[in-house]
Parts: structure tokens; C-alpha cells; sequence
């Protein structure tokens, strides 16, 4: 076997594959806008229910996919772009 990790590969993280419609949403309103986003602001960017919202940034938090610090939720560390991103 090729995959040195024990037990078989290591499941997917920061990957676009592994989120849903909402989480998508979300994701690419953060990236798209390039700027610490508070729950408020991504629920009237998104047009999603606050809780949906908070959901979302949650599991893209677990992810590493965003960063969730004082200022709001940016963008984290990745190896892709959103087309037209400021």
C-alpha cells in the first residue's frame, strides 16, 4: 500500500468537496469579500437564517477553512481563489 497513515488516508480537510450548499455559501462570501465578517454581516450578505449562518462557520472553523477571531470570520489559510475576489 501506498498511503504511509496508518489505518488507511487521512480524512479531508480545507477542501471545497467536503462542504454543503450552506457551508459553500458562506465560505465563498467570506473569500469573495476579503474582510473579517461578523454573523450579522454574513446573514444579510448570504440572505441565510442567522442560524444557518452560525452553523456554517462553525464547521468551516473545524475545518480550518476560516479563521473565527474578534474582528469576525476571515478567510484562512488555502491553495485557491475565488474568481473576482477583491
Amino acid at each position: 500500500m501506498s498511503d504511509s497513515t496508518p489505518g488507511g488516508p487521512a480524512p479531508l480537510r480545507r477542501e471545497p468537496q467536503v462542504l454543503g450548499a450552506d457551508e459553500m455559501i458562506v465560505y465563498e462570501a467570506i473569500a469573495t469579500l476579503r474582510r473579517p465578517l461578523g454573523t450579522g454581516d454574513l446573514t444579510a450578505t448570504t440572505g441565510l437564517d442567522e442560524d444557518v449562518v452560525q452553523a456554517a462557520v462553525d464547521r468551516l472553523t473545524e475545518l480550518e477553512m476560516v479563521e473565527n477571531g474578534g474582528d469576525g470570520v476571515r478567510i484562512g489559510q488555502n491553495d485557491w481563489d475565488v474568481r473576482g475576489a477583491r
